[in-house]
């Protein structure tokens, strides 16, 4: 599902219009952004929690030079899934 068809989803199942779901939409992951640049985790109860984490400079491999290489460290969004958003997998 893209954000398209997310949208059209919602605007089906809330009665609201298309571009209303996506002006709150659109305000949301902007409210999420600005937490998570501020380093703020934000929980979504049902869905899950994203926060910032540090990833540690490390040593890498450039396959096309054939040589090691420094990888800096950089801040990523990681994404913990919440209780009701879980998969059940069926075993056949």
């Amino acid at each position: 599902m893209n954000k398209k068809e997310l949208i059209l989803e919602v605007a089906i199942r809330s009665g609201l219009s298309q571009a209303d779901v996506e002006k709150v939409l659109n305000h949301i992951i902007a409210t999420v952004g600005d937490c998570l640049h501020n380093e703020e985790p934000v929980t979504l109860v049902g869905l899950g929690t994203f926060r910032v984490q540090e990833r540690a400079a490390r040593q890498g491999y450039n396959p096309s030079a054939g040589r090691k290489m420094q990888i800096p460290a950089k801040k990523i969004v990681k994404f913990k899934p919440g209780k009701a958003l879980e998969i059940k997998w069926e075993k056949k």
